[in-house]
């Protein structure tokens, strides 16, 4: 992190722990100023900017630079990456919300948030179907390059990360916790498994337990990130439907699985629909409904063979379920720590990931010379088809390998596999056709 990124670091902590500056004022107080640290240095224009004197106040006493100082040197025990809300990566869909985050943290690939996304959320205490009705829909559309993001709790979150890691378009995890904390602990298996294919964010402290409190405000970071959002199995009352409530106030989508009539699990579903949510039976009605806003990205709902999904998955067994674990992929993960700290300031370890996610590696070598199986294609056609006459790859090698996102690759993959030039494999991985 440079000196300009430690400045606006801290001015961003500052602002969270100012008394009295709840995430609406700050959000307010970014869209004003344009960053955290030029927020700083104008208190005096703040109460021009509709804030109450009192704030302008609390933030000159300096009475917020203990806890702040607390969670500065906190992040500095971490490697992982600073996402401030003045970065050009920091996602324009959260940029917008009235109660943006001034920060995130993060690890793993965060080339995840350029890509259309969609929440599946639901019951941690789901029924088996419901269970496998979110790995199934995860699945369909994370293979069509959208990308999955949930709360990593058990049940339904669980299946639907776990589903979606299989396929090229990813999950993104929230946390309610700081980014260092693994909860609940019976899903440390599919932590590491985010963290090594898959993004988790966390705008909470590191170090930060799992609050009841929390889990709410991080609601609306998951509906926040996503086009829309989808109810699996939610009861009468159930924390799903905040993050629904949240969807429609942020204008987003809501779709909801229906469910058997009876069944006490979708009680809280089946009301959605009855105030206005889309019911869905199938992940093509999903790209049905979202088709325009999909478009741009390369993906169409004739990308989708549900019904082999389906052949697939019965195939495969319970076991598989709650989805394939990845191949090892090489992804894009938050940048080292950076050396040279700043004369007077403490130096977090972890750095903003802007740099990171711009660093791409070059096509492999096999692509600059296409075989004879590439011969009659060109550009990224060729270049994929050259890549693969080595050896099978996987579709995180392939992204990395062409510098191309896992939208724009999916469309790609997909002409190709039609054509015959290449087959798709277990596990996100593609081979070249005989």
């Amino acid at each position: 992190m440079d000196e300009a990124g430690r400045k606006e670091f801290w001015a961003s902590l500052a602002l969270r722990h100012c008394r009295g500056l709840g995430p609406r004022t700050q959000a307010s107080l970014l869209q004003r100023f344009g960053n955290a640290f030029a927020a700083l240095q104008q208190l005096e224009h703040w109460r021009s900017s509709g804030m109450d004197s009192p704030l302008a106040t609390n933030m000159a006493s300096g009475s917020w630079r203990t806890t702040a100082r607390r969670e500065w040197d906190a992040v500095r025990q971490l490697s992982c990456g600073i996402l401030l809300w003045s970065n050009p990566l920091f996602p324009a869909c959260l940029k917008s919300l009235v109660d943006a985050p001034a920060l995130l943290y993060c690890l793993g690939d965060v080339r995840l948030l350029r890509a259309p996304a969609l929440a599946v959320v639901g019951a941690r205490r789901a029924s088996p179907e419901g269970c496998r009705v979110a790995a199934h829909m995860a699945r369909c559309l994370a293979a069509c390059g959208i990308v999955i993001v949930s709360g990593m709790a058990q049940g339904v979150d669980a299946h639907a990360h776990s589903a979606a890691l299989g396929e090229i378009g990813r999950s993104i995890g929230v946390l309610g916790t700081g980014i260092d904390r693994t909860y609940p602990r019976c899903n440390a298996n599919l932590f590491e498994r985010m963290r090594q294919h898959g993004l988790l964010l966390s705008e909470f402290a590191p170090g930060t337990p799992p609050l009841p409190e929390h889990f709410p405000i991080r609601n609306r970071i998951i509906s926040g990130l996503s086009l829309g959002i989808l109810v699996v199995e939610a009861a009468a009352r159930s924390g799903s439907l905040i993050t629904a409530r949240t969807a429609l106030e942020q204008n987003r989508e809501v779709y909801a699985v229906p469910g058997p009539a009876l069944d006490r699990h979708c009680g809280g579903a089946q009301e959605l629909i009855r105030q206005g949510a889309h019911p869905v039976f199938s992940a093509e009605d999903i790209l049905r409904d979202l088709q325009d806003r999909l478009r741009p990205y390369g993906i169409e709902r004739t990308m989708l063979d549900e019904e082999a999904m389906l052949a697939a998955e019965e195939a495969s067994g319970p076991q598989d379920q709650a989805g394939r674990t990845p191949v090892a992929s090489r992804t894009a993960a938050a940048a080292p720590p950076a050396g040279g700290a700043a004369a007077g300031m403490s130096r977090p370890a972890a750095v903003t990931v802007g740099a990171a996610v711009e660093e791409r590696a070059a096509p492999a070598n096999a692509a600059s010379a296409p075989s004879p199986a590439a011969a009659h294609l060109s550009g990224d056609a060729a270049a994929l088809v050259g890549l693969l006459q080595a050896a099978p790859q996987h579709v995180d090698d392939l992204a990395a390998g062409l510098q191309l996102t896992p939208a724009a690759l999916a469309p790609l993959l997909l002409r190709l596999e039609l054509a015959g030039q290449i087959r798709r494999l277990p596990g996100a991985r593609y081979e070249v056709s005989a």
